[in-house]
């Protein structure tokens, strides 16, 4: 494969799961900025299998780390330079995932060792490969499982051993490990039609068309996408901003609120805007949204996003959400909430590592917070949908509860057409989707009012 960059295709796939883990990017926007100092006649080719190389790695993360720590003598891959580290998932994922010949994934990686650090450690990284292409996992493995079932299933699964936990005493532990294995399959796509554009039958006979098969949902401007010959994203129609791809369950949420037009909406979290312009949709360009988020770059790019798909209505603020307050109050709210993503895995595997428990009750202050300003920005009877891609009932439940209890805001009575009801004594007033039951991101929303 030719490529014009610093070394080899490894680097570039070291560089960009050190921006994932650095700067908490997701995948694609790392390799976006990998990529931007990429050239060559083979570089789209060499893009989709970097992408598929991070987002794999990412994914089975726990496993390979498993595997380089078990050969590993008196130290963790986590206490290595985080470069070093990231080379050595490289190795580990191509010999024992991508079953790349041992001594090509080895050299491959060596080859980077030597130009990036010096002969000594690329000496220690030759030694270390050698014993990872000998390590048997699936009897390591098995030993793990007699010692520790719950962290063989964290590895087995690659996933955090407090997200197995938390699991197993939500679900049980059968279905537990349905939401895991789910959690590892490959991604379902969903496509949401701009109604500002055109409607769902028109996009589901042109995809049909263009080879694109696919199946109606619950969400009634949704269409899941059961096979493809040409990626969605390549099509005429997406470039025109006719469709735009969106979680089933996400897209719920503005159905949920359900914004007429004329009406003053808040999105308080609202890039990367999918919620925001579907409600603009819903509202048929009449009325006002105001679009709050903390992020200027993600704003930026929401506006982008408005000229294609021909939304005039959404006003972009740069504030803070937990803070924002407007001259005036609103008719409805939208609170997507910023969370542990824990709904989301399938889809971005990356944020499986980023957070723990003390991370989490950070985040959850954030979100109490939002709720408080939320109601301060609601007008009497206005209503507001309160979501998270979360699976958590502390992020969930409980901030419903916290937002009745303590702020004022009352749950509104929903007849939700789809999903499982919820936790605690407002669970059968609240929506849950699951990855391993709706086949979309595990998701949570409620509908609350101010009187």
């Amino acid at each position: 494969m030719e490529l014009f960059y610093r070394v080899s295709f490894q680097e570039v796939v070291a560089d960009a799961l050190s921006l994932v883990e650095e700067r908490e990017l997701s995948s694609k926007h790392a390799l976006e900025r990998v990529f931007r100092k990429v050239a060559g006649k083979d570089r789209e080719k060499a893009r989709g299998l970097a992408h598929a190389y991070v987002f794999e790695i990412e994914k089975w993360r726990a496993k390979i780390d498993f595997i380089i720590n078990s050969v590993l003598k008196g130290s963790k891959v986590e206490d290595l330079d985080p470069y070093l580290a990231n080379l050595l998932r490289i190795g580990t994922f191509e010999i024992h995932f991508r079953k790349v010949p041992p001594a090509i994934a080895t050299d491959s990686v060596v080859r980077v060792v030597k130009e990036r650090f010096d002969f000594s450690r690329a000496k220690f990284v030759n030694a270390l490969m050698h014993s990872i292409e000998n390590f048997d996992v699936e009897r390591a493995l098995k030993r793990l499982k007699e010692r520790d079932r719950v962290e063989w299933l964290s590895v087995r699964f690659s996933h955090p051993r407090w997200y197995v936990e938390y699991v197993i005493d939500l679900l049980g532990y059968d279905e537990a490990v349905r939401l895991l294995l789910s959690n590892n399959r490959p991604q379902r796509y969903y496509v949401r039609a701009n109604t500002l554009k055109t409607d769902v039958d028109s996009l589901r006979d042109y995809l049909e068309e263009n080879g694109v098969r696919t199946a109606l949902t619950p969400v009634p401007d949704v269409l899941k996408v059961l096979d493809y010959k040409t990626p969605v994203t390549r099509l005429d129609w997406y470039k025109e901003g006719k469709f735009v791809i969106q979680d089933l369950a996400s897209a719920y949420v503005a159905h949920v609120l359900n914004p007429e037009p004329g009406e003053r909406v808040l999105d308080l979290a609202a890039a990367p805007g999918s919620k925001t312009f579907h409600a603009a949709a819903l509202m048929e360009n009449k009325g006002e949204i105001v679009a709050v988020d903390y992020s200027y770059d993600r704003l930026m790019r929401m506006k982008e996003k408005m000229k294609l798909l021909g939304i005039k209505n959404v006003k972009l603020v740069h504030a803070d959400g937990q803070s924002f307050r407007d001259k005036a109050r609103f008719d409805k709210i939208i609170l997507d909430a910023p969370c542990s993503s824990s709904g989301t895995y399938r889809q971005f595997p990356e944020v499986k590592w980023r957070f723990d428990e003390k991370k989490i009750k950070r985040i959850i202050s954030v979100q109490r917070n939002m709720l408080r300003n939320a109601y301060e920005n609601l007008r009497e009877g206005g209503e507001m949908t309160y979501s998270t891609c979360s699976i958590r009932i502390d992020e969930d439940e409980e901030n419903v509860l916290f937002a009745v209890e303590r702020v004022g805001l009352e749950v509104l009575p929903y007849d939700f057409s789809w999903g499982d009801r919820g936790f605690l004594e407002i669970g059968d007033k609240v929506f849950r989707a699951w990855t391993h039951r709706h086949d979309c991101n595990s998701f949570f929303i409620a509908k609350m009012g101010k009187s």
